[in-house]
């Protein structure tokens, strides 16, 4: 009889490594350093688990016993520097790696200034001026979605515009969050631009574009969970006329363009920030 092959074992599939990211605070501050940094590494080989408002001994001791059931690498911020220390002596006990994400950060200012840092916790997310100014901010924006508002659009710092599904809003809604009051206009070539829009004076356009293959696909993507039939709105054809309209007014107008394609919402506020030349509000505290 014919000898059987051996039958080759499965690899069993690598789970992701966990970080764990304790924190006093929201754990904000880590999440997004955490995600910056995680940019250089393969997207599926990192878990991020968050531990938010880790305030006692106690609490420290239950989140590591937790770690140590399931080990992976630690990063914390915390305010006291006895709960740095219980983190990190505790972390070696159970044979894991800690990273200390605000120590070296804080003892550089101190030592810079002259000044000695506090533990004040109520101050991580301080109910002030600036908060106030980002809560109206955000209201305003809120309430000049998607043309909305036209009769006060003058009085945003900022006003983007561009044809449907050229994320208009979620980057209004960001940029609001660090205390921009936003106003999206959506146009259409078949609608008259509203007067309000053209008649601006103050340098607060910009203009949103993206490749007509990708909002293509957006918009027969959306179309789908609508479930609508094929449209005039989800015609490659149809949307690269959509497109090269749009071009064609934002250059007769004068405004700066910004190709949104494939690119985060974060870099999108950003750009915007630089073209229109604004120093901002205050960014909020994470």
């Amino acid at each position: 009889m014919p000898k059987r092959s051996p039958s080759k074992k499965r690899a069993k599939p690598t789970q992701p490594t966990p970080i764990y990211v304790l924190s006093d605070s929201t754990g904000n501050l880590g999440r997004h350093m955490l995600t910056a940094m995680l940019t250089q590494f393969p997207a599926d080989a990192f878990g991020i688990e968050m531990r938010s408002f880790v305030r006692s001994p106690e609490q420290i001791a239950t989140v590591l016993d937790q770690i140590k059931s399931h080990p992976g690498m630690v990063f914390h911020g915390m305010l006291d520097a006895a709960h740095k220390k219980l983190i990190d002596t505790g972390c070696k006990k159970i044979g894991v790696g800690s990273c200390d994400l605000t120590g070296p950060f804080v003892d550089f200012i101190s030592k810079q200034s002259g000044l000695k840092p506090g533990k004040n916790y109520d101050l991580l997310h301080h109910v002030d001026e600036a908060y106030h100014r980002r809560m109206k901010a955000l209201e305003f924006t809120l309430e000049h979605d998607d043309s909305l508002g036209l009769e006060t659009l003058r009085d945003a710092d900022i006003v983007l515009t561009g044809v449907s599904r050229t994320s208009k809003t979620p980057t209004s809604i960001y940029l609001a969050q660090l205390g921009y009051k936003v106003a999206n206009v959506s146009l259409a070539p078949q609608v008259s631009p509203p007067q309000e829009l053209i008649d601006l004076k103050q340098r607060k356009v910009v203009a949103l574009l993206i490749q007509a293959k990708v909002l293509a696909e957006i918009r027969h993507n959306r179309g789908q969970q609508w479930q609508m039939g094929a449209t005039a709105y989800t015609d490659p054809k149809e949307v690269a006329r959509e497109l090269s309209w749009a071009r064609d007014f934002f250059t007769r107008q004068g405004w700066p363009i910004i190709d949104v394609t494939n690119q985060a919402v974060e870099e999108t506020a950003a750009r915007i920030v630089h073209t229109l030349g604004l120093t901002g509000p205050s960014s909020p505290h994470v």
